[in-house]
C-alpha cells in the first residue's frame, strides 16, 4: 500500500500535459505518453552528497521508537537487497522499494545543508510536475530550478522555504497571478512530519487558468534538458544551535524514499511516441525515450526542425486542430535540397517560403521553374521534364550579354522562348546577320554592327545594300565608290535612275576624253570647243573639213630645173563650174613631175594624199587619185600625159584616230556613219557639195583631234613636224639609225596618247613629251594633288591631305588624326568630323589615356549626343565609359598609368561575364562554379573530390551511417579532395565507408562497428553478419556470438549443450531454456520435458486434469507459507552474519538453527507426534527469563506451526476426500478458525515488533 500514496497527488497533475488530439496526429498536434523521466537514467541521476560514498556514516534517527537509534550508511556500493542493504545513493529514488518490497532512499552525508540533485537528459523534454517523498524532515528551504540549453544556463521554477521573507528576501511569497510567475512557497517546508513527508510542484498551476496550451510561453515553460533540486538549509530541533558536535549533527540529513519527475519526450506536437536516442544503451521497461519518432515531415531529437526538402513553410509546433506540417519544397523535380526564406514567405503572403538549392538540369528559381542564362524553357515540355531547359542557340558576337535568349514565353512581355535579343543593328534567329543598311558584325561593337552609309541613289534596291563583311555598298551599274556615292568614269549623274548614272558621251573629237564632271556631265573640251559634251564650236572658230590640207600646185616647182611647172590661171566666167581653187592649174606635161612642200602637218599620222587634176585636152570631171608618198621633205608626182593639176590634199586617215580605233561599240558606229553617209565621197567631188549633218560632226570631232580644238584666226600658226613624221618607215628607220650595239636593247616609248604630245621620246631617258596637266616619263599621270588621270580630278581630302592614290583618289599621308577615303572620318583613337565645313576636329580619346600612352586602354571611341559623354570602345579586358575598370574575368588597377588588366586566374571555373565572378583588384576568384574553391578556384569544394582543373569535380558519396557525424553537415559529408575516400568511424571500412572492418559488426552506429567477439570454440569463424552481429556458430550452438546452446539445445556452451527433446504432447514448442533445459509446458502439464500432469492437475499423462477448486484456493495458501518461511531463514541467516545480538549467545544461535533444521525434517516427514512435541519445547523456551531473541523465534514457530497444520490439512483432504467428505468438511471448519487465531496472533507480532 506504500507504493499507492504516490498515485492520489500525481493524478491531479495529470491535467497539466498538453493532450493530443482525438484523431492523432494527423489533423493537429500529438504528444508521446507521459512517465517517469527517472526510470531509465540512474546515471543521470547526481547528488553533490551522499551519505557512505567514502567509507562506512553514522547517523541517528530522531523520535526513533527502537532500542537502536543510530545506524550505518555505506553506500560505497550500489544497492543490493541482501548483500548492500545499507547502501543509499541517489539511484535509489528512483523506485519507492526494491523487489522484496523493502523501503529504499537517498541520504545525504549528515550535517550538510547545501545539497543538490541533477538530472541530465540527453534530449529535450516535456516536464509537468515533479513529487518528492522524505524519509526525514522536508527542507528548511530548496530551489528548483531547470535549463533548456543543457546546463549552459539556468532559470528557476520554484522557491521553497519555511520562511519566504527571511531565507528569500528578494522573491514574492504571494500565490501566482501568472502561469510562469516565480514565487516562493510555504506549505512544503513545515518540520512536521518528520517521515513520509511529501513535496509536490507542478510547472503549471491547475489554478490559473491557459488560453493556449500550444502558445510559445507555455511550451518554453515546460522544455527541460537539466532538472536541479538545491537544498539550501536543513530542518532541525534547535539542539544544532547549541551543539555543534558531531553526535548531535548525525540525526539531521536529508533522506528521499522516491523521486518522480513526470514528463514526456519534448516533440513540438509532432509526435506521439519517441524511440531511444543514438547511444543510450538502457533499455528498462517503463522508460519514457528522447528520440521523437517525428510525425507532419519533420525530423530532429525533439522534432524542431523541418526534414530536408519540407521546407516550403515554416517551422512551427503542432496545434490542437492544426498540425502545422512541414510543406515539401515544390523544385519541379529539379532538386532535392531546399532551404526556407522568410522574405519569400512574406512576399508571398505567408503562402511560400521554400527556396529549392542546386537546381539540376540547367534550371534556376525559387522553385527551379526557370531556365539559367544562356537556356530556355521547351514550350512542348512540361516544367517537370529534365530536358526541359535547352541551351540558347544565339550567336554571342550579335546577341545581348553574351548569348543570352527568352528563358521562355510572355506574349505580354514580348518574350518567345528561345527568342536571341539581338544588338540594335543586329538580326536573324540566331542574332548572327546584321539588318539590312548595316555591316561588319563585330563583339566589340556596341551595337552589333555599323550602318553601311551607302548613298541611296546609288545603290542596288533588291537584297541587301552592301556587303556584311566588308560593308561595300552594292552600286548600280555605272556607280561606284565604297558607298556608290560616285559614278564610274565616263559617268555622270549620280540619280535613282535603273543604272545611277548616265553616260557622259563627250565627243570623242571635241573631249580630251570621254570622262565628265560627276554632278553637271560637263566635258573636259579642247580648245574652242564648247557645250557639255564638247561638240559645239565656240563662236569665231571653226572645225576644219577633211580637205583642209591642200597645196596648191601653182606654188609646187618642177620635179627638175629641166622641167619647170606651167602655172595656168583660169578666169572665172559665168556658168563656169569652178573645179579648181587657188588661182588655178598647174600644167605638167608627160613625163614630168611637181614638188610639194609640206611643212605644216598638225598631227603625226597616216594620211591619204589627194591630187586633184584634169585634163588639158576636155573639160572632163576632174579625177583625183592617190601617190605613194616618198621619203624627203618633198614629194614628186610624174603623169604619163599632160594634166591640169590644181591640188594635192592630205586627208587624215580617221580610222586611226580616237574615236574610230579599235572595236568598241561607238568606234565601230562612227566607222559605219562615215561610210553610210559617205562622208569621204563628199570630198571627192569638185565642187564639194553640202555635208550630212552626221558627217559634219564626225569631221568636226576629226577636226578637233587633229587641231587639238577648232580653229579660228586667233588659233597659233600650227605646229610644223619633222619630216619624218609623215611617214611611220621613216620614224623607224630614224631608230635604226641611233642605234647603239654597245647599250641595251631600247625600249618602246609607250607614250600615252592622252597624256603626251607626240608618239616620240627622249632617245636617251625614254622621257615622253608631256601635255599640261600631264606628268611622269610615259605622261600617263596626273600631277600632283589630281588623280584620275587623263581627267586629272583634284583630291578630295577634307584638307587634311594634299595627296592621294593617282588610281582611287584615296587620300595619302592625311594629317589631323584624319582617315578614310577621303580624311572623312577620324582614325582609330580620335573622334570627332573632320570632314571640311563641319567645324569639328578629330580629339583624341581619353580611355583613360591619350593614344599611344601607356594608359590608352581601347581602340576607338565615339561621342553619345544625348548624354553628351564620349564612350570608348575597350580593348579585350577592359570595360567602362572610359576603359579604367576592368572587365568581368579581369584584375588590376587600369585607372593607375601602367595599370594593366589580366585575366583572373581561376582555371576556367569562374563565369566570365559574372562581374562578381572575382575580385577586380587582387584578381582573387570569388565565385568558383563547377564545386570548386580556393584563391584560383583550384581544388574542389569541401564535400567533393576529383580534378578542378579539369572541371571534374564530383560529389563525395559517403555513406552517412559509417561517416563520422563530424565530417559530415546538412546532408553532405566531406571526403579526400582528390581519391573521394571517405573519413570513416572506428572500425569501419571501404572508401565510402559502406562496410565494417572485418570480424565488426553493427554498422550505423556512432561510435562505429563493434567487434564480433564470437567465441573461438564454438563458432566456424571470426566473422559475423554486418548488421546482427550474428556469429556463424557450429552445430549445437547458437547465441549472437555463439556462446549459447543453440536453439533446441541447452545446457552449459563450455561444458556440452544437450537437446531439449522436448514432449511433444506436453510442450508448447520445442525450444527449451538453454540454461536449464525447462520446456514451456501446456496447461496442466509439467516437469522438465513437460511429460508429467502439473501441480493442481491429476490423471495418466498426457491426460491431466484440473484438481477440485478447493485444492488451488488452499495450494495459494500453502505456496504463500512457502515463501514466508524462505524468507524467514533468509532473515535469520542474516541475523547470524551480522554478528552477536544483545542476550543471544553462540550456543543459543546454533540451538536455534538445530531445532529449525528439525522443522524442517518434521515437515518433510510428515510425522505429526514429533511436531506437537518440538512446538511445546519451544514454548517452553520462550518462557526463560530475560530472553530478549523470544518474541521473534515465537513468531517463527508460530508461523511453522500454521504452515505444518495447513499441510496436514491438505494432506488429509486429498487421501479421503472420496470418503469423508462430510466429515472432512467439519474438521476444515475447525482449522480454518485456528488458522484465523495463528493469523491475528501473527499480525499482533509483525505490528509491535
Amino acid at each position: 500500500m506504500r507504493r499507492l500514496s504516490l498515485i492520489s497527488p500525481a493524478l491531479n497533475a495529470v491535467g497539466q500535459e498538453l493532450p493530443s488530439s482525438p484523431h492523432g496526429c494527423t489533423e493537429g498536434s500529438c504528444y508521446p505518453a507521459t512517465g517517469n523521466l527517472l526510470i531509465g537514467r540512474a546515471v543521470n541521476l547526481t547528488a553533490t552528497s551522499t551519505c557512505g560514498l567514502n567509507g562506512p556514516e553514522q547517523y541517528c534517527i530522531v523520535s526513533h521508537l527502537q532500542l537502536d537509534k543510530c545506524f550505518e550508511c555505506d553506500s560505497r556500493r550500489p544497492y543490493h537487497s541482501l548483500r548492500h542493504r545499507n547502501s543509499h545513493r541517489i539511484e535509489n529514488v528512483i523506485y519507492l522499494s526494491d523487489r522484496s518490497g523493502e523501503l529504499t532512499w537517498w541520504q545525504s552525508s549528515s550535517g550538510k545543508e547545501d545539497v543538490s540533485l541533477r538530472l541530465n537528459l540527453e534530449a529535450e523534454f516535456h516536464f509537468t510536475h515533479l513529487i518528492m517523498k522524505f524519509k526525514t524532515f522536508r527542507p528548511a528551504a530548496m530551489i528548483i530550478e531547470r535549463s533548456a540549453d543543457f546546463g549552459r544556463t539556468w532559470r528557476p521554477y520554484r522557491y521553497f522555504a519555511s520562511n519566504c521573507t527571511r531565507t528569500f528576501p528578494g522573491v514574492p511569497a504571494k500565490g501566482l497571478h501568472h502561469i510562469n510567475d516565480v514565487i516562493c512557497e510555504e506549505r512544503y517546508s513545515d518540520i512536521e512530519p518528520s517521515t513520509n513527508g511529501e513535496v509536490i510542484f507542478k510547472v503549471l498551476d491547475p489554478s490559473i487558468p491557459v488560453r493556449d496550451p500550444y502558445s510559445l510561453e507555455i511550451q518554453e515553460l515546460l522544455r527541460i534538458t537539466n532538472l536541479r533540486i538545491n537544498f539550501t538549509k536543513l530542518n532541525t530541533l534547535g539542539d544544532d544551535l547549541l551543539d555543534r558536535r558531531t553526535d548531535v549533527l548525525q540525526k539531521y540529513y536529508y533522506a528521499i524514499y522516491e523521486l518522480v519527475v513526470r514528463g514526456s519526450c519534448f516533440c513540438y506536437g509532432h509526435a506521439s511516441e519517441c524511440a531511444p536516442v543514438p547511444g543510450v544503451s538502457t533499455r528498462e521497461s517503463g522508460m519514457i525515450h528522447g528520440r521523437c519518432v517525428c510525425k507532419h515531415n519533420t525530423e530532429g531529437l525533439n522534432c524542431e526542425r523541418c526534414k530536408d526538402f519540407h521546407k516550403d513553410l515554416p517551422w512551427r509546433p503542432a496545434e490542437a486542430e492544426n498540425p502545422h506540417t512541414c510543406k515539401e519544397c515544390n523544385c519541379n523535380g529539379h532538386s532535392n535540397q531546399c532551404h526556407f526564406d522568410m522574405a519569400v514567405y512574406l512576399a508571398t503572403g505567408n503562402v511560400s517560403g521554400g527556396v529549392c538549392d542546386n537546381c539540376l538540369h540547367n534550371t534556376v528559381g525559387r522553385n527551379c521553374e526557370m531556365c539559367q542564362p544562356f537556356y530556355y524553357q521547351d514550350p512542348n515540355r512540361d516544367v517537370r521534364d529534365p530536358q526541359v531547359c535547352l541551351l540558347c542557340d544565339c550567336d554571342p558576337v550579335g546577341s545581348l550579354d553574351g548569348g543570352v535568349c527568352d528563358s521562355h514565353t510572355d506574349l505580354d512581355m514580348g518574350m518567345i522562348a528561345g527568342q536571341c535579343r539581338c544588338k540594335a543593328n543586329v538580326k536573324g534567329i540566331r542574332c548572327d546577320d546584321c539588318k539590312v543598311g548595316y555591316y561588319g558584325l563585330s563583339q566589340n561593337d556596341p551595337q552589333g554592327c555599323q550602318p553601311c552609309n551607302c548613298d541611296p541613289r546609288g545603290i542596288i534596291r533588291m537584297g541587301d545594300p552592301c556587303d556584311q563583311i566588308s560593308g561595300d555598298c552594292s552600286c548600280k551599274r555605272y556607280v561606284s565608290g565604297r558607298y556608290c556615292d560616285q559614278c564610274l568614269p565616263e559617268y555622270w549623274g549620280l540619280s535613282n535612275d535603273q543604272f545611277g548614272c548616265r553616260p557622259c558621251e563627250c565627243d570623242f573629237g571635241g573631249a580630251l576624253n570621254n570622262r565628265c564632271m560627276m554632278e553637271s556631265g560637263q566635258c573636259d573640251c579642247r580648245r574652242h570647243l564648247i557645250g557639255r559634251q564638247c561638240s559645239e564650236v565656240q563662236p569665231g572658230y571653226f572645225c576644219a573639213p577633211l580637205d583642209y590640207y591642200k597645196y596648191e600646185a601653182e606654188d609646187a616647182s618642177g620635179h627638175s630645173p629641166s622641167d619647170p611647172a606651167l602655172p595656168v590661171s583660169v578666169a572665172h566666167s559665168p556658168g563656169l563650174v569652178v573645179t579648181w581653187t587657188g588661182p588655178g592649174f598647174a600644167r605638167v606635161k608627160d613625163g614630168a613631175g611637181l614638188v610639194f612642200t609640206i611643212d605644216n602637218i598638225p598631227h603625226a599620222m597616216e594620211y591619204h594624199i589627194m591630187l586633184r587634176y584634169e585634163p588639158e585636152v576636155c573639160d572632163s570631171a576632174v579625177h583625183g587619185r592617190q601617190c605613194p608618198v616618198h621619203g624627203g621633205s618633198a614629194f614628186a608626182a610624174s603623169l604619163i600625159r599632160g594634166f591640169l593639176v590644181s591640188t594635192l590634199i592630205l586627208i587624215p586617215k580617221y580610222t586611226e584616230l580616237p574615236g574610230f580605233q579599235g572595236s568598241g561599240l561607238q568606234a565601230e558606229q562612227n566607222r559605219e556613219d562615215m561610210v553610210r553617209y559617205m562622208c569621204l565621197d563628199f570630198f571627192m567631188i569638185t565642187p564639194m557639195p553640202l555635208l550630212a549633218e552626221m558627217c559634219s560632226k564626225l569631221i568636226c570631232s576629226i577636226s578637233s583631234i587633229i587641231h587639238d580644238g577648232a580653229l579660228g584666226e586667233s588659233t597659233p600658226q600650227l605646229r610644223k613636224q619633222p619630216p619624218f613624221s609623215l611617214c611611220r618607215s621613216v620614224l623607224i628607220s630614224v631608230c635604226e639609225l641611233n642605234r647603239n650595239p654597245f647599250l641595251p636593247p631600247p625600249l618602246a616609248c609607250n607614250c600615252h596618247p592622252d597624256g603626251s604630245s607626240s608618239h616620240q621620246c627622249d632617245p636617251l631617258t625614254g622621257q615622253c613629251s608631256c601635255r599640261q596637266g600631264a606628268i611622269g616619263r610615259q605622261c600617263s599621270d596626273c600631277q600632283p594633288g589630281q588623280w584620275g588621270f587623263p581627267s586629272c580630278k583634284r583630291c578630295q581630302c577634307n584638307g587634311h591631305a594634299d595627296l592621294c592614290a593617282p588610281q582611287t583618289g584615296e587620300c595619302r599621308a592625311g594629317r589631323d588624326n584624319a582617315a578614310g577615303h577621303q580624311c572623312e572620318r577620324c582614325k582609330n583613337g580620335f573622334y570627332g568630323n573632320p570632314v571640311l565645313g563641319s567645324g569639328e576636329h578629330c580629339q583624341p580619346c581619353q580611355c583613360p589615356g591619350n593614344p599611344g600612352s601607356n594608359h590608352f586602354n581601347g581602340h576607338s571611341c565615339h561621342s553619345d549626343y544625348s548624354a553628351n559623354l564620349i564612350i570608348c570602345n575597350c580593348n579585350q579586358g577592359y570595360t567602362g565609359s572610359r576603359c579604367d575598370q576592368c572587365a568581368p574575368g579581369y584584375y588590376g588597377n587600369p585607372e593607375q598609368p601602367g595599370g594593366q588588366c589580366l585575366p583572373c586566374q581561376c582555371n576556367n571555373n569562374i563565369d566570365p561575364n559574372d562581374p562578381e565572378s572575382c575580385d577586380r583588384r587582387t584578381g582573387q576568384c570569388l565565385r568558383c562554379l563547377y564545386h570548386t574553391h580556393g584563391q584560383f578556384c583550384s581544388e574542389c569544394e569541401p564535400g567533393y573530390h576529383g580534378d578542378a582543373i579539369a572541371q571534374e569535380c564530383r560529389r563525395c558519396t559517403c555513406v552517412t551511417a559509417g561517416t563520422l557525424q563530424s565530417a559530415c553537415h546538412d546532408g553532405l559529408c566531406h571526403c579526400d579532395p582528390e581519391s573521394g575516400a571517405c573519413p570513416c568511424r572506428e572500425n569501419v571500412r571501404g572508401r565510402v565507408c559502406d562496410q565494417c572492418a572485418p570480424n565488426h559488426w553493427n554498422f550505423g552506429e556512432e561510435r562505429g562497428c563493434e567487434p564480433c567477439d564470437c567465441d573461438p570454440q564454438n563458432s566456424l569463424g571470426t566473422h559475423c553478419n554486418m548488421f546482427t552481429g550474428q556469429c556463424h556458430c557450429r552445430p549445437g550452438f547458437g547465441g549472437k556470438t555463439c556462446t549459447e546452446c543453440e536453439q533446441f539445445y541447452w545446457g552449459d556452451p563450455q561444458v556440452a549443450c544437450r537437446e531439449c527433446n522436448c514432449h511433444v504432447h506436453g510442450s508448447n514448442l520445442r525450444v527449451c531454456d538453454r540454461t536449464t533445459g525447462q520446456c514451456d509446458c501446456q496447461e496442466g502439464k509439467a516437469g522438465q520435458r513437460c511429460d508429467e500432469c502439473a501441480r493442481g492437475f491429476t490423471g495418466a499423462f498426457p491426460n491431466c486434469v484440473r484438481c477440485h477448486q478447493c485444492f488451488q484456493l488452499w495450494d495459494d495458501i500453502i505456496c504463500q507459507l512457502k515463501r514466508d518461511l524462505d524468507h524467514i531463514h533468509f532473515t535469520a541467516q542474516r541475523i547470524l552474519e551480522s554478528g552477536v545480538m544483545p542476550g543471544v549467545g553462540d550456543a543459543r544461535i546454533r540451538e536455534l538453527e538445530e531445532k529449525l533444521k528439525q522443522v524442517k525434517d518434521l515437515i518433510g516427514s510428515g510425522r505429526n507426534e514429533s511436531i506437537h512435541h518440538l512446538i511445546g519445547q519451544a514454548i517452553d523456551d520462550l518462557r526463560y527469563p530475560n530472553n530478549t531473541f523470544g518474541y521473534t523465534i515465537l513468531y517463527l514457530l508460530l508461523l511453522f506451526t500454521l504452515f505444518v497444520f495447513l499441510h496436514l490439512l491438505i494432506l488429509l483432504f486429498i487421501c479421503k476426500v472420496h470418503l469423508h467428505l462430510t466429515d472432512s468438511l467439519s474438521f476444515l471448519h475447525t482449522d480454518v478458525s485456528m488458522f484465523e487465531m495463528f493469523k491475528s496472533h501473527c499480525n499482533y507480532f509483525k505490528n509491535n515488533e
